[in-house]
């Protein structure tokens, strides 16, 4: 029995122009809103891939998303969208979870190549549970190689203390931290990233370990932090060309020396600097770029500021405080923000431990639902 599609979009003629185009291929189902697709996935469901427009009235493309995730997990989620505005392009990445992101007017054959790969998905999440010994093995090795990736060690000697950690829901992820040093300029700078590329498991792992690469690569020669995101986004976008993929990624170069921060965000969200002597969270926001591998020739902007010795950086994935408990309460920023004050008195590390140690109270007696990344920077200089 083939797999099921339901495509959800309040204008009736682009839907009955979908249902000429793939009568014969799929077992299509349609809605024309938010609430209509929700009864859709009750009553009518399983659906293996879920296709929506982001501009509907009432209930958006994100929220009605949000809510099939929650009623179908396994079920494939596609925004397909028009909107020309760029912070709701940001806001489905970071709030709906969605396997694939398409641009409208999206030709039928990249459509039907997003949906076939949106069926294989579902297969995989599916079978999980039927994985051969072999299979197992090699996961374990392939995590064995991931965890290699990461860093290790404080940076002590540049005047930062520097812990992170990725927790995935899977034995690999897409979820990515990095922090080294490049010399750019005849200039030192302690260079901290953290990246989320969509959906998780080992296809997500392999993008993450291309972007580690792109990224050390072009830390070391690009001119500036927005120069840095923009070569990866252009390497990036080779890699994922036609299938959909994407990476958010939050960017920043530290200069002890001068003490002056530099950042850039490509869809990820905002960092945090906390001042523990005025007892102060700053958002490191500015204008969010496109998430990485949307558009090769996408452009970013890199802010600036000093800091002062005894300020903390974190940098975290939406894993951390969208995980929810068994009574479906989310983790939420406020705990984490509440953990980093009792703790800002200690050490990277510790601060980092004591966040994770918090979380998976929360979560007991559930694991993580998805990946999740926190980066903890101590500015001691």
């Amino acid at each position: 029995m083939p797999e099921r599609v339901l495509i959800v979009d309040d204008d009736p003629l682009l839907l009955a122009s979908l249902r000429r185009q793939f009568r014969r291929r799929l077992d299509l189902d349609t809605a024309a809103s938010g609430e209509e697709g929700i009864r859709a996935v009750r009553e009518r469901g399983p659906f293996a891939v879920v296709v929506t427009d982001y501009c509907m009235p009432r209930m958006n493309g994100v929220e009605f998303l949000k809510q099939v995730r929650q009623l179908a997990p396994e079920t494939v989620r596609v925004l397909l969208t028009g909107s020309a505005d760029l912070n709701a392009a940001v806001r489905a990445v970071n709030e709906g979870n969605i396997f694939r992101f398409l641009l409208k007017p999206c030709p039928a054959a990249s459509l039907q190549e997003v949906l076939e790969e949106g069926f294989r998905q579902f297969r995989r999440t599916r079978k999980e549970r039927k994985f051969s010994r072999r299979t197992r093995r090699w996961l374990a090795e392939a995590m064995e190689v991931q965890q290699g990736f990461f860093p290790s060690g404080g940076n002590r000697e540049t005047g930062l203390d520097i812990a992170g950690r990725s927790c995935f829901c899977d034995p690999t992820g897409g979820d990515y931290y990095d922090y080294f040093d490049v010399c750019r300029e005849g200039r030192r700078r302690v260079v901290l990233a953290v990246g989320d590329v969509s959906d998780h498991g080992l296809p997500s792992a392999l993008l993450m370990a291309s972007a580690r690469a792109f990224l050390r690569e072009a830390a070391a020669h690009a001119a500036g932090a927005a120069a840095v995101v923009s070569e990866v986004n252009r390497q990036f976008s080779r890699d994922v060309h036609t299938s959909g993929r994407f990476m958010t990624l939050f960017y920043a170069e530290i200069e002890p020396d001068s003490r002056r921060l530099t950042w850039v965000r490509a869809g990820h969200e905002p960092a945090w600097l906390y001042d523990p002597e005025k007892d102060r969270f700053e958002d490191l926001a500015g204008e969010g770029g496109l998430p990485l591998g949307v558009l090769p020739e996408a452009g970013y902007a890199e802010y600036q500021r000093g800091y002062c010795p005894g300020e903390i950086l974190l940098v975290a994935t939406d894993g951390i405080w969208e995980a929810q408990n068994r009574e479906g309460a989310c983790f939420g920023k406020a705990i984490l923000k509440d953990l980093v004050r009792a703790h800002a008195h200690r050490g990277a590390a510790e601060i980092l431990g004591a966040v994770l140690e918090e979380l998976e109270r929360f979560l007991c007696p559930l694991a993580i639902q998805d990946d999740a990344t926190l980066l903890v920077a101590r500015l001691e200089v």
